[in-house]
């Protein structure tokens, strides 16, 4: 039997007035933001709590820090976009955005600039938080499902319906590029040096674009390799994508995906095209993965329960079903 030794110890436990929505951690200092499903925000501070919101009943769903800690975004079931601004001593609510009258899920921002995009329905707003104004405003012709900035930030890819739209962020009058696909498009991931982006759909595939050949989104290529590619048999809703941080990713890129019990590993292994490992190993619904910063060891939580399984992935010598 794996015996499994705790690597942390909790040191501090705290208690929200409903169930934890979003849990993120600021790319600077020591700061994790936690909402829930009464409209809490919370800081903690090295150690130091803050509550930056008390409950109201309209869920918070979207958390998200910019790239430099300075600011931190909330959103949800009121159609409000909160924004605080951040300090070592202070935490100071600059703007509070109405958007309409739909729940806002999904928050990402641009990771160089002080841009936050959000969806609303069918928009797409993107506001400049430093300017505190509107950058643009992006229509789509259906909800949008995901957002997902490129990692140089030069471009913003979202999902509606079974379209992926990109946009170039020095042209937002229209999309650069759009995506077709066979299902709806529910969740949107680029690899860390931005040579993929994949796609979670709604008929349990995952799509998974070569950046490279991007352009035969345009044209009818003579080359079907230069066509996205289609990653099926999965036997379950696909919840969470995660891509590992390994050198080589642009040659040999891993995809972890999370469906039922069990985490898929995608590897790209030149000549052969994408193969897939299947990590079952789990005894409850995998609710997440992620990867070690630098390592192909992928981490999943599992539900109902807050334990974690640690599994490798670092290379195509791993054993079917196990790794």
């Amino acid at each position: 039997m794996l015996s499994v030794k705790p690597l942390v110890d909790i040191t501090i436990k705290r208690s929200l007035s409903e169930y934890i929505t979003a849990l993120v951690w600021s790319p600077v200092g020591h700061t994790l933001a936690i909402s829930s499903g009464a409209g809490e925000v919370v800081l903690w501070q090295d150690f130091r709590e803050i509550i930056l919101k008390a409950a109201s009943g309209a869920s918070i769903d979207a958390l998200g820090f910019s790239r430099d800690g300075q600011w931190l975004a909330a959103a949800g079931q009121a159609s409000e976009v909160m924004l605080w601004r951040l300090s070592a001593d202070s935490s100071e609510l600059v703007d509070t955005l109405t958007l309409g009258s739909t729940w806002i899920d999904r928050l990402q921002w641009h990771p160089h600039q002080p841009w936050l995009a959000c969806n609303c329905g069918r928009i797409v707003y993107i506001w400049d938080a430093d300017q505190g104004e509107s950058l643009t405003t992006l229509e789509l012709p259906a909800t949008v499902q995901d957002l997902a900035w490129s990692p140089d930030g030069t471009h913003l890819a979202a999902s509606a319906q079974q379209q992926v739209y990109i946009w170039d962020t020095s042209r937002w009058s229209f999309p650069q590029y759009a995506w077709e696909l066979m299902s709806v498009s529910r969740a949107l991931k680029w690899s860390p040096e931005g040579a993929y982006l994949a796609s979670a759909n709604q008929d349990n595939s995952v799509g998974v674009l070569t950046w490279d050949n991007v352009c035969a989104l345009k044209q009818s290529p003579d080359n079907p390799d230069d066509l996205p590619v289609l990653l099926a048999g999965l036997p379950g809703r696909i919840r969470q994508l995660a891509w590992a941080d390994i050198p080589d990713v642009g040659r040999s890129p891993i995809l972890a995906t999370t469906t039922r019990d069990l985490v898929v590993k995608w590897m790209l292994i030149p000549d052969e095209g994408w193969q897939s490992w299947v990590l079952d190993i789990h005894q409850g619904t995998v609710l997440d993965v992620a990867f070690q910063p630098e390592t192909g060891f992928a981490s999943v939580s599992l539900g109902p329960w807050l334990d974690f399984a640690v599994a490798s992935c670092c290379g195509a010598s791993s054993s079917a079903g196990r790794c």
